[in-house]
């Protein structure tokens, strides 16, 4: 920005006026003010669950060892298989399940943010044409919409990072 034709830093109110002007950026937000009861409930539920991670994983460890200690053979199929859970691991996943939960939250936010809209409109899109594409070369006809084309792009990404993560 320049004032007096001097370059001028943008200060961070600016730059939030700034985006705010980008219609997606206003009509994201108006989605989750109107969602802010939603959202409010879903914040303050993740951070109880976090804060007390240490006494769910104790009660989880001592309803499991409660279990193992009462023979339910013939009772509850598969019960055996209890008896050698790793206590001590199941406690560490949990552990390390929530601190990454809690890292995801920004990317799930924005994920279900776009997500939404996008369901609420494929299912009136479905429903307006409840045929769809018809055959082998119908779908190809529609993968070349760029819409299509950017959405099945990014599925495939996130196809081959899911199969590097789960290696060979």
């Amino acid at each position: 920005m320049t004032a007096n034709g001097q370059a001028v830093a943008l200060s961070p109110a600016d730059q939030i006026r700034d985006r705010l002007d980008d219609p997606k950026v206003a009509a994201s937000l108006n989605n989750l003010l109107d969602h802010a009861d939603l959202l409010a409930v879903l914040v303050e539920g993740l951070d109880g669950f976090v804060r007390r991670g240490d006494l769910i994983t104790d009660s989880l460890t001592s309803a499991v060892n409660d279990f193992k200690s009462v023979s339910v053979a013939g009772v509850v199929p598969g019960a055996d298989a209890l008896k050698g859970v790793d206590l001590q691991g199941l406690a560490q996943s949990l552990a390390m399940l929530s601190g990454s939960l809690i890292g995801a939250a920004p990317a799930l936010n924005t994920l279900l943010s776009q997500l939404g809209p996008a369901l609420a409109e494929g299912q009136a899109a479905a429903a307006a044409d409840p045929g769809g594409p018809r055959g082998l070369f119908g779908l190809w006809k529609v993968t070349k919409d760029p819409d299509v084309a950017r959405g099945l792009g990014y599925l495939i990404q996130v196809a081959r990072a899911f199969g590097r993560q789960v290696g060979p």
